[in-house]
């Protein structure tokens, strides 16, 4: 387990999937316990690809391959190196088990830095192989939503239009853009609005969007080199996952071809694709 500390905050990170499990400014833990009775996971990172693959299953060079929603990343050990008590670096190399789904030679870099009470987190993935490499990746954090969940709200930089990339109920995209809600900048939660799963949207003009309890900041997301975002809890469940992906779920009518997948991005040998969101922890004050 690595730690980072600064202005009152204790980031815990661990090396299975370099994965976020608490941020803490004294008795107030911002990040989801990870309570099994609803979601047993805190901030998984996705990698090689975002969302769900039609079947579960792709086809790349004429060979077919089996993998679970949001790719194998989050279950694997990385090696974690602590540079400073408010820097960290964890990797993750091809091995047998993740040849045996994904059949590249990569580096995959989450490099953690918290800067007073702003952890910045860089994703980098490499392609160190000998032909081209195909991959997404994306965040999952989902943070502790505790009391009356209409209590909550997020809140965009700028005012949106925010329109519905649909998803069906296996997760797969369908085609339909639908408009959600016009002029707004706060959107209040309700649990009802998960009942079909997550909210994606793409096309955002902002690219910050705060986590409010009454009215009041308690996390922001800012996410400048990530086209969509995810909004998504279970219902009846106390948190709320904030999510910037650089890819998208599998189409329903998916061919299963990895190099046709929508927005799947294709790293030639040596190329890297890196993307940098941060995250800001406000005091604030619950009940």
């Amino acid at each position: 387990m690595i730690f980072l500390e600064s202005d009152g905050l204790r980031v815990e990170i661990a090396e299975r999937g370099a994965e976020i499990v608490s941020v803490r400014d004294g008795d107030c833990e911002y990040i989801w316990q990870a309570d099994p009775a609803f979601w047993a996971k805190h901030c998984p990172l996705l990698f090689p690809v975002c969302g769900r693959l039609r079947n579960f299953a792709y086809t790349h060079g004429g060979k077919s391959y089996k993998m679970g929603n949001h790719g194998f990343a989050q279950r694997m050990t990385f090696s974690a190196e602590q540079l400073s008590a408010r820097e960290a670096v964890f990797t993750l190399r091809e091995n047998a088990e993740t040849l045996a789904e994904y059949p590249f030679p990569f580096l995959l870099r989450q490099h953690y830095t918290l800067e007073g009470r702003t952890l910045r987190i860089a994703t980098e993935a490499q392609n160190t192989g000998e032909a081209p490499l195909y991959c997404n990746f994306g965040s999952h954090e989902a943070y502790a939503a505790g009391g009356d969940f209409t209590d909550w709200s997020v809140r965009f930089a700028k005012r949106e239009d925010l329109v519905l990339t649909e998803q069906n109920a296996s997760g797969q995209l369908t085609g339909r853009r639908i408009p959600y809600a016009d002029d707004v900048q706060a959107l209040p939660l309700r649990p009802e609005m998960f009942a079909n799963d997550s909210l994606l949207f793409a096309g955002l003009r902002s690219r910050a969007a705060t986590l409010e309890y009454k009215g009041r900041p308690a996390v922001k997301v800012e996410f400048p080199d990530y086209p969509y975002l995810l909004l998504w809890t279970k219902p009846g469940a106390p948190y709320i996952a904030i999510e910037p992906w650089n890819g998208l779920p599998d189409p329903a009518d998916a061919d299963g071809d990895l190099a046709h997948k929508p927005a799947i991005l294709r790293l030639d040998p040596g190329e890297s694709a890196r993307g940098v969101h941060s995250i800001t922890f406000f005091p604030y004050a619950r009940g």
